[in-house]
């Protein structure tokens, strides 16, 4: 009898661990991350804190500079090009922009949104202060 009773036992347990781990998975995927949660706490993200020049200086090999204007147009110099990239942006939630036409999403996050993660790429990049 404990041969028959053995086999099923296993693969019950098995099934279990196995929905475990998946379940738990499911559940950390769906928690947000520590840059939206620091960003949600405090004051809304306006276009000032957007305005500006952000250097990347985190990966300094590719010398990535963002400027961003009041007439929400934004152009990107790269490794010794100018105006590499442009287009438009837009906010789209209390600590998001959009750039189009690449429909780019960036958080913006730290004391006063003086931070910015380009969230495709893993960019991080740093307001200029005037």
């Amino acid at each position: 009898m404990n041969k028959k009773i053995l086999p099923r036992i296993t693969i019950l347990l098995l099934l279990v661990v196995g929905l475990t781990v998946v379940f738990s998975h499911r559940i950390t995927m769906s928690k947000p991350s520590s840059v939206e949660k620091s960003s949600k706490v405090g004051r809304i993200l306006t276009d000032d804190d957007i305005v500006g020049t952000w250097v990347n200086h985190h990966d300094k090999e590719i010398h990535q500079k963002i400027t961003f204007t009041a007439n929400h147009r934004w152009r990107e110099n790269q490794n010794g090009f100018t105006n590499i990239y442009s287009g438009t942006w837009k906010r789209i939630d209390d600590n998001k922009i959009s750039l189009a036409p690449y429909n780019e999403e960036i958080h913006l996050y730290g004391s006063k949104f003086q931070t910015m993660k380009v969230l495709n790429y893993d960019h991080i990049l740093d307001k200029e202060s005037n």
